[in-house]
């Protein structure tokens, strides 16, 4: 650094720390050294400091002069001088009032510094913002904030300018809420990068990595966002490999992976969303600054994970990215602790998700986050609802419907809200009404299949059993079709348990199809759900599972196979369950059984599971392949002699795609 220049930043140091007297010093000395193409941005901070000391008139002569300098000096001045002397010039016009000139003085230099100066962008963009608001245009001041905040690791070339201001202007708009108009300005940004691209232009491969990414921030159908996101993801690759980091495609490829888990969750593609995660986890672990991307990406993570069955990992994940988010990035704290509330209410602690939702509450109000603040209490009102308390679910659905009326999301979970309380309140047709809103703003499979069995239930509430039996079909037909196999178990103890009720209304042979229809559904569940439990490590977890899934699915078991008044079946049943655990899960409070729709098994692990078989409904799944014990051995009257029961056991093996019971038998008692 030469000596001028040194003293240059030393006097700007010092005025900072207000030592004018030292600055002025500093700078007077920098001024004296500087050369002419350099001497006025000199004299200008010398007149700011001057100023400041109360020497108003020296400082006027002292712009003055630094004007004069620049005139001279622009005569014969190189392109990147030009680019120094007019972004002094510039300055000097923003001091003298001259508003006008300065933003058309800096707008025709922002393609000058692209080409010869590009550090001075950032300059540039800081005093237009200054000059759009001092006019009174937000929009555009926003905007060039923007392009200050992210000049880039190496600035893109000048042909790029326009597609630069479309891209910043598309997250301006995003950020105001305006997301149509944000579309619109990425989509001109992605055809300006199609207009000028040529081959193996790097430059190119860099802008439509980072607006392919912003589209698909911007997709209203899960799968156009996938899209964009996969393009994203593969143009950031390419870019690395080209040039490396040197435009900063690390943190796109990171955004664009988890832009891409989010599409392929909501689609409930839960490996492939995973291995996203997992791949952008990797990138930030350990990089400087990547705390706050870790805490989002392990939220994301845990919510998968609890989508997907595997609790005992999701809990972990969102333990440490909680911990993240209190040391790093307090404005995630809200969304782990949702994330958190979900884990524990979906394995039965209500008390530990009322919780967790209340800390949701308190972050979310505390950063003006109004969607965390209404999702917490969408789901407080779930709670309130599962606890039969429908005034206070009524009241807080209330409260959250009235911050999301243009969401249509966390709207449609107020409206299948308030149908669930209409139902329990007994009132159908309400209910009915409620969820026929709700329905057309539906987007994830998740939110439909448990609208649907709301649906249900108002139908057999008000006595339409075919169409309750419909609504209950689509919720399964949903739940198969997602691989979500321990909500399908849920399904089908609910449905038997409606045709049972049919079925002790009904005579005769009706009566029998009803009761031997319930049967089919309910008993191959009871089957799979009860071994199920051996995925859970022996204690709390395992003994939730029992109470929320395996008891009320082996109590609608027996209540089918009383309607078909088989004797010899009923035996059998007794035998088998007497030779697994207790039903019985002491401590644990009554659970809904609505709970099932998040509730499937953790992974397993081989150091305490009798086996680990994790298969989804079509199927195992290679990714937790059979390990340790195999499961226990069926219990006939004489082992050498199949009965009834084993022919159900294989239905139900077949049915959810994972062993019940080995191919040993052992005596009954």
């Amino acid at each position: 650094m030469s000596d001028w220049m040194g003293s240059n930043d030393e006097g700007v140091r010092l005025a900072a720390a207000g030592d004018l007297v030292g600055a002025r010093a500093a700078l007077e000395s920098a001024v004296a050294a500087a050369p002419p193409h350099d001497r006025p941005r000199v004299l200008v901070n010398l007149a700011h400091v001057v100023d400041l000391s109360g020497d108003p008139q020296q400082a006027a002569d002292l712009r003055t002069r630094a004007w004069q300098d620049v005139e001279a000096a622009l005569v014969d001045a190189d392109p990147p001088r030009q680019v120094v002397l007019r972004d002094t010039r510039v300055a000097l016009l923003m001091t003298a009032g001259r508003l006008a000139e300065a933003e058309a003085d800096a707008t025709d230099l922002v393609d000058l510094a692209a080409r010869h100066a590009p550090e001075y962008l950032e300059n540039l963009y800081t005093n237009l913002a200054l000059l759009a608001e001092a006019a009174g245009d937000d929009e555009r001041a926003e905007t060039y904030r923007v392009l200050a905040d992210n000049p880039g690791r190496q600035p893109l070339g000048p042909r790029w300018r326009r597609f630069v201001e479309l891209n910043a202007e598309g997250a301006v708009l995003l950020a105001s809420g305006d997301r149509a108009a944000a579309r619109s300005a990425f989509e001109a940004a992605h055809r300006e990068v199609v207009d000028l691209a040529g081959p193996d232009d790097v430059e190119a491969v860099v802008c439509l990595a980072g607006v392919t990414g912003n589209l698909a921030g911007v997709a209203d159908d899960p799968r156009d966002a996938e899209r964009w996101s996969t393009e994203a993801v593969e143009a950031a690759r390419t870019a690395l490999a080209a040039v490396g980091d040197a435009y900063g495609s690390a943190t796109v490829l990171v955004n664009a992976l988890v832009s891409r888990a989010a599409s392929r969750h909501a689609q409930t593609r839960l490996p492939e969303a995973l291995a996203d995660l997992t791949e952008a986890v990797d990138l930030v672990t350990g990089a400087d600054g990547g705390e706050w991307f870790e805490a989002t990406i392990r939220t994301a993570r845990a919510r998968v994970l609890t989508t997907g069955g595997w609790f005992a990992e999701a809990a972990d994940e969102a333990r440490a990215a909680v911990d993240l988010a209190h040391a790093v990035a307090p404005e995630l704290a809200a969304s782990v602790h949702l994330t958190l509330a979900e884990i524990t209410s979906a394995t039965g602690d209500l008390a530990g998700a009322a919780d967790h939702l209340d800390l949701a509450r308190e972050f979310s109000a505390a950063t003006g986050d109004v969607p965390g603040q209404a999702t917490a209490l969408l789901s407080s009102a779930r709670l309130a609802y599962l606890a039969s308390d429908p005034d206070r679910a009524d009241a807080l659905y209330g409260e959250a419907e009235a911050l999301v009326a243009d969401d249509p999301r966390r709207l449609a979970a107020c409206l299948h809200g308030r149908a669930a309380v209409a139902v329990l309140r007994g009132r159908p047709a309400e209910a009915l009404a409620l969820a026929d809103r709700a329905l057309p703003l539906l987007d994830a499979p998740l939110e439909a299949l448990a609208l649907h069995q709301v649906r249900g239930s108002a139908f057999e509430a008000a006595q339409d059993f075919a169409a309750a039996e419909s609504c209950y079909a689509e919720a399964t037909r949903v739940c198969e079709a997602a691989g979500l196999w321990h909500v399908a178990l849920g399904m089908a103890w609910w449905r038997a348990d409606a045709l049972v009720r049919r079925a002790a209304t009904a005579t005769g042979d009706e009566r029998r199809r009803l009761g031997h229809r319930a049967l089919d559904l309910a008993l191959p569940a009871a089957l799979a759900s009860e071994a199920v439990r051996h995925r859970f490590p022996h204690g709390p977890l395992r003994e939730r599972w029992v109470a929320l899934a395996s008891a009320p699915a082996i109590r609608s078991a027996l209540l089918a196979i009383r309607a078909v008044q088989d004797v010899t079946l009923a035996a059998e049943y007794v035998d088998h369950l007497a030779g697994a655990v207790s039903l019985h899960a002491e401590g644990v409070a009554h659970l809904d059984r609505t709970e099932l729709v998040g509730l499937p098994e953790p992974p397993p692990a081989e150091d305490h599971l009798p086996y680990a078989a994790a298969g989804l409904a079509t199927g195992a799944d290679p990714a937790f392949p059979v390990t340790g014990f195999e499961p226990p051995p069926r219990v006939r009257a004489d082992p050498a002699v199949p009965n009834a029961l084993d022919a159900w056991i294989d239905v139900a093996e077949r049915r959810y795609g994972f062993p019940v019971r080995s191919g040993r038998a052992v005596a009954s008692w």
